[in-house]
């Protein structure tokens, strides 16, 4: 009796999760004590989601489509849950949520669990659409490959698969799993709570990076870096002093800080313009003329790169990122 006790006592409870897109030929992921499994139906909730392109030859191919939230993971979770890192404004969140948010981040889509019964099932009012931003963030992963044999199960490294035929095999991505674990563990750390004071801005960044219109990334976007300026200064600045300080001087201090640029008198001047951009947009609601969406849209991506620069990851410049900041900054 004793012993049946105890395996009921620490059976690890299983949660639905919504919108979980696997790397490809991963059946399941483990991040810190969770472990998230393919649903056994996701070969089909993976096609009811939103896809953007027709693809073929990968795990599972898709098909452009609008697409709807769907179950694809159950998650085990640990007998004892560690307490939310992040700043979820609910003292009962755990860090299921932290995870849950770190996917979205690097997956793209609004990820959550589901956390009400069948029979009293809710309005689900969280946006399903891939996000339209993000993208050299995700990029940033290092993808590392592992070989399973798909009759075997057996698993090779690639070395070991230099001398032999992959016909067998299918090549699946191990770096994101690596990726994840490495950036929870980095932001739940003393150390980076206290020098990012817990992370809020990584909230601002999840919102820039969904569907809406570019004025609203952009504003947002801004504001992380006003944000960031903020805890960098906030040692020898008082408030007021921040406040009054002008935007161009706070984002070159980002720029200089974060991608080591020497700003010049032409460099601020070029800054100075897309100041005036979100001048416009936060008092009369439109951009000047001097500048192009082009130009905002650089700054978006250019916030992505930070962000994976304060996650310690390499930023991708998938985008052409620096080139296009050196030739902004460089302009007439």
């Amino acid at each position: 009796m004793t012993a049946v006790k105890e395996i009921i006592k620490n059976k690890r409870e299983v949660v639905q999760i919504f919108n979980l897109e696997f790397p490809s030929y991963v059946e399941e992921l483990k991040i810190d004590n969770y472990t998230f499994k393919k649903d056994k139906k996701y070969s089909v909730a993976f096609s009811k989601m939103m896809h953007l392109v027709n693809s073929f030859g990968s795990e599972y191919d898709t098909q452009a489509q609008t697409g709807s939230h769907q179950i694809t993971s159950m998650v085990s979770l640990p007998v004892k849950e560690k307490r939310s890192a992040l700043a979820f404004g609910d003292k009962s969140s755990t860090q299921l949520e932290d995870i849950l948010f770190l996917l979205s981040l690097f997956t793209g889509r609004n990820i959550f669990k589901k956390n009400w019964d069948n029979d009293k099932e809710k309005p689900i009012i969280s946006d399903h659409r891939i996000y339209q931003y993000g993208g050299q963030l995700i990029c940033s992963i290092k993808f590392e490959s592992k070989w399973k044999n798909r009759i075997t199960g057996e698993i090779k490294s690639d070395k070991q698969m230099e001398s032999i035929s992959t016909i067998d095999y299918n090549q699946y991505d191990i770096g994101f799993e690596k990726t994840l674990n490495k950036v929870l563990k980095l932001i739940t750390s003393k150390k980076w709570q206290k020098e990012y004071e817990g992370g809020y801005f990584l909230f601002l960044y999840k919102s820039a990076s969904q569907r809406q219109i570019i004025e609203t990334s952009f504003i947002t976007c801004w504001t992380i870096w006003e944000h960031i300026f903020a805890i960098k200064n906030r040692k020898w600045l008082d408030n007021k002093s921040m406040e009054q300080m002008s935007g161009d001087k706070k984002i070159s201090f980002i720029l200089n800080e974060y991608f080591f640029k020497d700003i010049d008198a032409k460099a601020r001047k070029n800054i100075q313009k897309i100041n005036k951009t979100r001048n416009r947009l936060v008092h009369f609601g439109k951009k000047t003329e001097q500048i192009d969406y082009k130009d905002m849209e650089l700054f978006i991506r250019l916030t992505e790169q930070l962000i994976a620069k304060i996650l310690n990851l390499p930023p991708s410049n998938i985008f052409n990122s620096s080139e296009k900041l050196d030739s902004f900054l460089n302009s007439k």
